[in-house]
């Protein structure tokens, strides 16, 4: 496994992750003085930005849980982010997932769909009622 993101699991295949970056630092409040540089006071840790690329191979591999990537960024609840180490990033809140389809076959469908995954760092967790409304709206997704 490269990450976990909620209920998806991304591995070499059918769903590929290739690239990750993080954003991490501080905020400060800006005092505004006469003739000096302005002093700037420590107001605590800024929002943690993270982002997934990746590519799918829908005709080779399937959609492999792709579907269900896009319930979770619907949905608006926090997604617990693990590193294959091991390693837990966080709650996220999936801000975008943007999707491009290249090489069209006949319907319309990309051979090769790159993605990308924007999330910034959620305090709290997905209450018990987000989570409920998500394995809902999953299970109804997979059964019509």
């Amino acid at each position: 496994m490269l990450y976990q993101l909620g209920a998806v699991s991304f591995e070499v295949f059918p769903v590929n992750v290739h690239d990750a970056d993080s954003v991490v630092g501080s905020d400060f409040a800006v005092h505004e003085v006469i003739g000096a540089q302005k002093p700037r006071e420590f107001t605590g840790q800024a929002d943690a930005h993270f982002r997934l690329a990746g590519r799918l191979f829908p005709l080779k591999f399937g959609w492999g849980g792709f579907d269900v990537l896009k319930a979770m960024a619907r949905s608006g609840a926090p997604q617990m982010l693990i590193r294959g180490d091991g390693s837990v990033i966080g709650w996220m809140n999936i801000l975008r997932l943007r999707e491009r389809h290249s090489y069209l076959d006949p319907n319309g469908i990309g051979r090769v769909i790159e993605f990308d995954i924007e999330m910034v760092q959620s305090p709290d967790g997905a209450s018990a009622d987000a989570m409920i409304s998500l394995v809902g709206s999953l299970t109804s997704g997979l059964m019509g």
